[in-house]
């Protein structure tokens, strides 16, 4: 081959050139590649629709190489330049869909978390989080996107949600940085507070109880004596609302006036199961008048059911589903009255709040609500007060009945 003769005076497309030697001509491209400016004869006749193409070759390689994905050897595999330039393979990519999924797999089959947790957070995984960001490598996340997405998810969603949903993320990628798989989470620089709207921050657990007007307003607007009930027996036992639903007759003791609580619903895939209570432990409740007139209202409608259960949804005429159920009729009867919406939770609070006031020890309260400890209570509702052993209720507290 002999040397190379000039080019041919045409008007080519940048970075395009036609290389003529004595028997033959070829195309070629130049481009700049990690600091080095790069040239790739390209195994083509030299024709008008070759050069096109040679220019949209040139084009789609410069995007490459703008967005980090150029790869050498994919490119020009039989380049003097692929193997110098080669990116390192690594031994195993892993996409955030397949980490998640494993994770919640894991805490399934192990029994590491309750069913509600894992069903809360298949939700997340299927709504949030496999949608944003499943095809993505882990090792290609970035912290500025992680902090973009909880700003967004922030717009949406309430605290409690937010934190949840990243909390799940969060678990997964901390695993990944557990087993080697990444350094450390990208998450990890990142600080709820300083992330969430300032007006969001309020806990979602915020405690607005209700009065003595409030209560009569919402039990009066109940339709169904049935919804009546386990709103009132919510009122006045302060227990949670998968307790209040899994309550059964066996639980009660009229004569002796004292409620045991022994078991909680919760969700769960595909429905609810019944489990014990969120702390483990069984726990007495002296009966107040706003539980015995519950009690005595649906004595006559499910004392002798199968199943045994206290309370049922009018609708179904079995125990209610869930929360979510409940939640529902709740809606519709604060609806009704002209009271301030707050969630059903805010019966428990109104609970502890209204004892409180009235002078009962902090400790006694604690036993009631099912705490181990008095700190919840001291961080929620007010001063420790030291209290005997006992639990002995210096009042009626008939407001609680409406």
């Amino acid at each position: 081959m002999g040397r190379p003769t000039a080019t041919r005076r045409v008007v080519l497309p940048e970075g395009v050139e036609i290389r003529e030697w004595k028997h033959s001509r070829s195309i070629r491209i130049t481009f700049t590649y990690q600091g080095k400016r790069r040239r790739e004869t390209l195994d083509v006749e030299v024709t008008p629709a070759n050069i096109k193409y040679a220019a949209r070759l040139r084009g789609e390689v410069l995007n490459e190489i703008a967005r980090g994905t150029f790869d050498y050897s994919t490119t020009f595999p039989s380049s003097k330049h692929a193997k110098r330039e080669a990116k390192p393979k690594r031994p195993h990519q892993y996409r955030i869909e397949d980490l998640v999924t494993a994770y919640i797999d894991s805490a399934r089959r192990l029994g590491s978390l309750s069913p509600s947790s894992v069903a809360c957070y298949a939700r997340w995984a299927r709504s949030r989080i496999i949608p944003k960001w499943g095809d993505i490598l882990v090792d290609e996340l970035t912290t500025p996107e992680l902090r973009d997405w909880i700003v967004g998810l922030s717009s949406e969603l309430a605290p409690k949600s937010v934190r949840n949903c990243v909390g799940l993320l969060s678990s997964v990628l901390n695993r990944a940085a557990a087993d080697g798989i990444i350094p450390t989470s990208p998450l990890a620089p990142i600080k709820m507070r300083t992330v969430l709207p300032k007006k969001k921050r309020v806990d979602d657990d915020k405690i607005e109880p209700f009065n003595s007007l409030e209560i009569k307003a919402i039990l009066d607007a109940c339709t169904h004596p049935e919804v009546r009930a386990v709103f009132q027996f919510a009122f006045g036992t302060g227990m949670r609302t998968g307790e209040v639903i899994a309550i059964k007759w066996q639980h009660i003791d009229l004569v002796a006036g004292r409620i045991t609580v022994a078991d909680n619903v919760v969700s769960a895939e595909g429905g609810t199961v019944e489990k014990s209570t969120k702390t483990d432990s069984t726990r007495v409740i002296p009966m107040l008048p706003a539980a015995r007139i519950a009690l005595e209202a649906m004595r006559p409608v499910t004392g002798s059911l199968p199943g045994n259960y206290v309370f049922i949804n009018p609708n179904t005429g079995k125990r209610w589903g869930g929360d979510r159920v409940l939640l529902s009729h709740w809606t519709k009867v604060l609806q009704e009255t002209k009271v301030r919406y707050r969630n059903p939770y805010q019966t428990r609070h109104t609970f502890a709040s209204m004892l409180l006031m009235a002078g009962e020890p902090e400790l006694t309260v604690a036993k009631l609500l099912g705490h181990t400890t008095v700190e919840m209570v001291r961080r929620h509702y007010g001063r420790y007060i030291s209290q005997p052993d006992g639990v002995i209720l210096r009042g009626e507290y008939n407001e609680l009945a409406g």
